[in-house]
Order: structure tokens, then C-alpha cells, then sequence
């Protein structure tokens, strides 16, 4: 992965097979994210793990094959879970697929851009009545 900032914009390319949480994660270390934005990201992505939220639980999904990025984005918190994400990829028979984000692997790359605040401060805090940990301001 190569990454730079400018300001709190952070920009990144995810290498083929590199996988994009643990990417994520190394991003939020490096630049030193506590609270963020992610985005975008474009690309492509193969073993993507998603998951639908049943109102209980994640039904969750792999999509083995590769699928083309068409939308990624989400918030990066200061406690777990850190990365809360969206993704929807475009396979080869042009069929969207996405859903809550778990994890994938770059290939053949992934182009994030994620904001880093200062200001605000997000955070997750459980909510007995969705079942979430939803996002919360201090």
C-alpha cells in the first residue's frame, strides 16, 4: 500500500491481494485517525465478505469472484468497531451486489480517500433496541 496526506485528506492505493481492512486499520495507525470519514474508494475487489443486517444479526456473504468497485464508503470511530462501511461492486454480468462491509482483497487495486476530523469525535455506543453499536457523539 502507498498512502500520503494533505491537510486530514488522506489518500491511499490498496495493492493487488493486499486485503483492505487490515489496509484500513493500517491507515488509521499511521496517520493517527481516531474519527474519520471514508470517502470513497474505487477499484476492484475479489472475496468480498458482506453481510445484510436482519434486524438481529449480519446474514453475511462472500463474493468470491472479482467485482468492480462502485461505491465504498463509511465512518471510522474511536472505539470498536473502528471502520463501519458500505460497499457495492459490479460483477461480470453487470449485477450490483453490496451490503455491510466485513472484509476483501484488492485486486487488481483500491483507491480510498478518507477525511480525518479533529473536532469530532465519533464513536460507537450499543443500542439494546436496534441490536447496533450505532454512532454517538460525546
Amino acid at each position: 500500500m502507498i498512502s500520503d496526506m494533505e491537510r486530514n485528506n488522506i489518500i491511499a492505493k490498496i495493492e493487488k491481494d493486499e486485503p483492505v481492512l487490515e489496509s484500513i486499520q493500517s491507515l488509521i495507525e499511521d496517520f493517527g485517525i481516531y474519527s474519520g470519514i471514508i470517502v470513497f474508494g474505487i477499484g476492484m475487489l475479489k472475496e468480498l465478505e458482506i453481510g445484510y443486517w436482519n434486524g438481529k444479526e449480519y446474514e453475511k456473504k462472500v463474493i468470491k469472484e472479482a467485482g468492480e468497485l462502485v461505491s465504498f464508503h463509511g465512518s471510522i470511530t474511536s472505539n470498536e468497531p473502528y471502520v463501519h462501511a458500505h460497499v457495492a461492486v459490479a460483477t461480470m454480468d453487470h449485477t450490483v451486489k453490496g451490503g455491510h462491509f466485513f472484509n476483501a482483497v484488492a485486486d487488481p487495486l483500491v483507491e480510498l480517500h478518507i477525511v480525518r476530523l479533529e473536532e469530532i469525535v465519533l464513536k460507537r455506543k450499543f443500542n439494546q433496541k436496534t441490536g447496533l453499536n450505532e454512532l454517538n457523539f460525546d
